[in-house]
């Protein structure tokens, strides 16, 4: 029975010295494989599971418009009128200064 179980060490040995231990993955040929027991078997392992990372969040720019600016329109420009001095017969800016009122004239 020694004799036996030192054979079958001395095999099992042999086998897992002369059989490679590499993943060479799939055949390329087909292939049977017959399992007896509860559960599932994976024959080889599931593809890796990559979690990405979460997109970058793009915040765009607001627009900010400008309000808009109204103008109002300009005053009517104060009537003219050209002082007239009676003393000296002449007009305000020729004349600085008038010993008598000014003579408001409407300009034309």
């Amino acid at each position: 029975m020694k004799r036996m179980a030192l054979a079958g060490l001395i095999a099992a040995a042999a086998v897992f010295l002369v059989v490679p231990s590499s993943y060479a993955g799939p055949r390329r040929g087909p292939e049977v494989d017959f399992f007896i027991g509860v559960g599932p078997i994976y024959r080889y392992p599931p593809p890796p599971y990559y979690v990405y990372p979460a997109p970058p969040v793009v915040y765009t720019v607001p627009v900010v418009a400008p309000a808009p600016i109204y103008v109002a329109p300009p005053p009517p420009p104060p009537a003219a009128y050209w002082y007239y001095c009676p003393t000296y017969g002449a007009y305000y800016p020729s004349v600085p200064a008038c010993p008598q009122a000014w003579v408001p004239v409407p300009a034309h």
